[in-house]
């Protein structure tokens, strides 16, 4: 496709540059310059609105710049800046996200006091945002800059906006205004500490979200209860929650607080010992040193340490780096990125491998490590000669470059609006597959286990969680649908037997088969099972770490 800018200058744009589909258009990137396409030009925003929102100056706001033309001198789209590497600011919200990445409620006040001192510049500027909802910024992966996105829906002094989504939206408000705008940073800075919607949790009466946000009832309501796998309150300063009272509960309408105040440091919440109950045993395997992120095959990381076999090996080089074990002599290796710079080492002997490698992402499926360089995928090998050890990047996929993520045990892939699913059930193999109830979603999370796969998805403010089973050589499948659940992190690990053990957002333990077709289906609540629980598996056994502990977990005979 050929395009010109206002001064002339041809653009190309492939299908290796898509980035991005939604209900206006598509997105394609080259180098640092994003480009938005109108599906329909009539769409297309007036050039007065980008002379009026070119008085925003912030260089995180990411507002159009240049007017995109079609060859018969169409307007039908702009230019924008390209912001790489960064997380849609909802994928911030489980409190598991913020322990694999040492995310601090220090941390997340500064990026809401960034946050509000944007807001504060764009309303300077006669500017509203109306449509401040949390898929409407991005936030870099060091988290030292949050970015403002979907600028061009913004109200102009002589345009009006052109979206609000239902979860930010004022039901107070008779009109847009500075106030309203405060509302929604409320409902998103929120999120942002705690993780959780103000308005979601349950209520015995107030049963919806919009029920709740017309009464002014709130999670901060006693008679609101909410997932254990959410932060505590106090991890807000106290003046912010002042202000979330006055503004949630009581329905004022204020600008936030002005103050640094530094946060409260997460406190390490105390976990009774559990050794049963009348469905579970529970037993105690060992404690480690500090919180535990995964363990897989034998392998367990905490926040700061690698154990295998409960015994300590090393201390972790950095919070993204994967660990594995060789095959041969059972070496544990280290292997993050430095920039696009491969960097391995082995943990066992303390000699750094040399490799020769670049890549943008990496990601672990069963032990083993998967990569991401441009259109390519690879797997990691480890070559194990008699005194040395060299590191090989097998091709085993091709991507789009731009519209691909990877997550735990899954690429997934927007090929121009078509969700696919990119499969690694063994070394040297790869599956793909067509998952078109994804179509029109934007994803938040995934991640597949023993032809499992749960994708937590959003669309229209709220967050749908797809729970699919496949069959042999995942050339089909079978999806359950569960619609506007609380975020929190995916929590599920499947058995060797085919038994899958699923945390949903309710503090409930799902049991059933990872067979495509099987109706089976046990949903328990139980005491001695809590959002804070992390699931692995171990051949046939449950696992769950809680805190620092590694526990077994096994259905009671009794129960």
């Amino acid at each position: 496709m050929k395009f010109y800018l206002s001064n002339k200058t041809e653009i190309t744009l492939t299908q290796a540059d898509f980035k991005a589909a939604g209900g206006q258009g598509s997105v394609y990137v080259k180098g640092a310059t994003a480009y938005k396409v109108y599906a329909d030009p009539q769409q297309m925003i007036p050039r007065a609105k980008l002379q009026e929102l070119s008085a925003l100056t912030q260089t995180n706001i990411i507002r159009p710049l240049d007017v995109i033309y079609d060859p018969q001198n169409n307007a039908v789209g702009y230019t924008m800046r390209h912001v790489e590497d960064a997380y849609a600011l909802c994928q911030l919200f489980p409190k598991a996200f913020r322990q694999r990445t040492n995310l601090t409620p220090e941390v997340v006040l500064q990026l809401v006091h960034n946050l509000q001192a944007s807001v504060r510049h764009i309303h300077q500027q006669n500017i509203l945002l109306v449509d401040l909802n949390e898929m409407n910024f991005l936030v870099a992966d060091d988290f030292h800059e949050l970015y403002f996105i979907d600028v061009d829906s913004y109200q102009t002094p002589s345009f009006p906006a052109t979206a609000l989504m239902e979860s930010v939206r004022d039901r107070h408000a008779k009109q847009f205004d500075e106030r309203s705008d405060w509302f929604s940073f409320a409902v998103v800075s929120f999120q942002m500490f705690i993780g959780i919607h103000p308005y979601k949790g349950s209520h015995k009466k107030l049963t919806t979200m919009d029920a709740r946000m017309r009464a002014n009832v709130s999670v901060l309501n006693p008679a609101v209860t909410v997932p254990s796998a959410c932060l505590p309150f106090d991890v807000i300063p106290t003046s912010w929650r002042d202000w979330y009272k006055a503004v949630l509960e009581d329905g004022k309408r204020l600008p936030p607080p002005e103050d640094v105040q530094a946060a409260i440091t997460l406190a390490t919440i105390q976990v009774q010992p559990q050794t049963g109950s009348h469905q579970f045993v529970i037993t105690k395997l060992f404690e480690l040193d500090d919180e535990i992120l995964s363990h897989v095959n034998n392998l367990t990381i905490t926040k700061t340490n690698i154990y295998a076999g409960g015994k300590r090996v090393d201390s972790l080089p950095c919070p993204d780096a994967k660990i594995t074990i060789t095959l041969r002599q059972h070496h544990v290796i280290a292997v993050w990125l430095e920039g696009n710079q491969l960097r391995v080492r082995n943990l066992s002997t303390g000699v750094e491998v040399p490799a020769d490698v670049r890549g943008e992402r990496l990601m672990m499926n069963d032990g083993r490590i998967y990569m991401k360089a441009g259109a390519s995928l690879s797997e990691l090998t480890f070559i194990e000669l008699p005194n040395k050890l060299l590191v090989a990047a097998k091709l085993v996929g091709n991507v789009l470059p731009n519209a691909t993520q990877l997550f735990d045990g899954v690429a997934m892939q927007n090929l121009l609006g078509a969700y696919y699913a990119s499969f690694f059930p063994a070394s040297g193999v790869c599956y793909q597959a067509r998952l078109k109830e994804l179509d029109g979603y934007q994803i938040i999370d995934a991640k597949a286990e023993r032809n499992v796969l749960i994708v937590i998805a959003a669309k229209s403010g709220a967050y749908d969680k797809f729970i699919f089973r496949f069959g042999e050589n995942f050339a089909d499948y079978d999806v359950r649908v569960c619609s506007d659940v609380t975020l929190t992190d995916i929590n599920f690990a499947v058995l060797a037997s085919g038994v899958c053990l699923h945390l949903n957002d309710r503090d409930e333990l799902e049991l059933f088969a990872n067979r495509k077709g099987s109706s089976e289906l046990k949903v328990i609540s139980d005491p001695a099972i809590c959002g804070n629980d992390k699931l692995f598996s171990d051949g046939h056994q449950a696992l769950i770490a809680r805190g620092n502990t590694l526990y077994r977990i096994a259905m009671s005979l009794s129960g």
